[in-house]
């Protein structure tokens, strides 16, 4: 009995040293757990994969969708990213101790060092300064999508356009347009019509903020942008103040406009309707307003008549608009034709432009940012251009008045 009361106590105090040491156990493999995982972290924070660069044409089709590496707030593409993008003959060497990097492509040799922003293209003589210097990850050479940006127009004869926040690389035929002129020899002028204005503040955000004062602000920078590629722009208002429909078509018939450009703001009782909505007066659109009268319904007719000869540039126009500014959202930009009341005396191409939601908090701060605004101001303006290019295939209608026809 003596024997087995020992054996059954020893036994226990074993049982109770193992819990014992089970329990002093499990925080050292937890604390080792988290150490992995903080080393992971860290290791991780340094280079992370982020998402693929895009490279797009004019049109907006894909050319080309590279993996890109993320690091101290930069993108990083590797260096194989220039047979695919740039000249699929390229080659390159790479000398890891001293870390050097030169390429071999159009005839050129451009050499660069990793750590460095300056590179020397050969035999041209010529020296770029990058904004972010290429760098090494994981022992391999990456190029910063500057480079792509800068080199591009140099190798290829291109213009290049990046968005930043869409990680989206739009290569283009450089620009060969100039400003039209009217059967009058005079220079063509463009009209901007910033909506409301005075007591008409249009629709209003959750923080105050105004449809005339936003729609203001950017009609006075698109116009000052559009002033420096040589052509004249008015617009309907110049400050805070109400204007009239008949107002304004005075203003651009006075200024003898060929094209109208209406900026406006939207608004929706849901707060999930976003982005930018292009509208363009199409009197057989989805929507007939009836008249009452058969003198009221003489004269729409006439209206009508007008504006169908105008109804092929404003659509062309739209679609130059809708090309330029997609490449600034990922949600693609509608046009939605309508019999709009706002333009139906405007006798030119005319285009209404709702530039985003004030009811949506992700447009409005896209508004509320400096950065975001002139990038729309590129786009309308690039859209000018690109409409300016090809109208020269049309004839430019002359108005109600001087068409004997009517």
């Amino acid at each position: 009995m003596t024997t087995t009361k020992t054996t059954n106590s020893t036994a226990h105090i074993t049982k109770t040293q193992e819990r014992c040491v089970n329990r002093d156990t499990i925080p050292v493999k937890i604390g080792a757990l988290f150490l992995c995982i903080l080393v992971l972290a860290i290791t991780l924070k340094g280079s992370a994969q982020a998402p693929a660069v895009r490279f797009i044409d004019a049109e907006g089709k894909t050319l080309a969708e590279i993996p890109a590496h993320h690091q101290d707030e930069q993108v990083y593409l590797p260096v194989d990213a220039v047979k695919q993008v740039i000249d699929p003959r390229a080659t390159h060497q790479y000398n890891h101790p001293r870390k050097r990097l030169t390429l071999k492509t159009k005839g050129r040799q451009i050499r660069l060092q990793m750590g460095k922003s300056t590179i020397s293209i050969e035999p041209d003589s010529q020296t770029l300064t990058l904004s972010t210097p290429p760098i090494t990850i994981a022992q391999q050479p990456m190029l910063p999508v500057d480079f792509f940006r800068q080199l591009l127009p140099i190798l290829n004869d291109v213009e290049v356009i990046y968005n930043s926040n869409l990680n989206r690389l739009q290569i283009r035929p450089k620009s060969t347009w100039a400003p039209v002129e009217t059967n009058n020899h005079e220079n063509w002028a463009i009209i901007i019509d910033p909506g409301h204005g005075g007591l008409d503040h249009g629709c209003a955000s959750s923080t105050g903020r105004l449809e005339k004062d936003i729609v203001l602000t950017l009609a006075k920078q698109l116009q000052e942008r559009i002033k420096q590629q040589g052509i004249q722009v008015h617009l309907t208002r110049e400050r805070d103040t109400k204007k009239t429909h008949f107002e304004r078509i005075q203003i651009a018939e006075q200024h003898q406009g060929q094209l109208f450009l209406s900026l406006h703001c939207n608004t929706s009782f849901s707060p999930h309707e976003k982005g930018i909505r292009i509208y363009l007066n199409n009197p057989k659109g989805r929507i007939r307003f009836p008249s009452t009268t058969k003198p009221a319904l003489i004269g729409q007719r006439l209206k009508v008549l007008a504006q169908v000869n105008f109804l092929k540039q404003s659509q062309d126009f739209a679609h130059a608009l809708q090309t330029e500014l997609n490449f600034l959202t990922e949600t693609p930009i509608k046009i939605i034709d309508l019999p709009l009341i706002a333009l139906s005396e405007t006798y030119m191409p005319a285009v209404i432009l709702e530039i985003g939601y004030l009811s949506n908090v992700e447009d409005l701060e896209k508004l509320s940012n400096a950065e975001y605004t002139a990038s729309v101001v590129e786009a309308i303006t690039r859209a000018l251009q690109r409409y300016i290019a090809s109208i020269n295939q049309y004839n430019v209608p002359t108005s109600p008045e001087q068409n004997t026809d009517n």
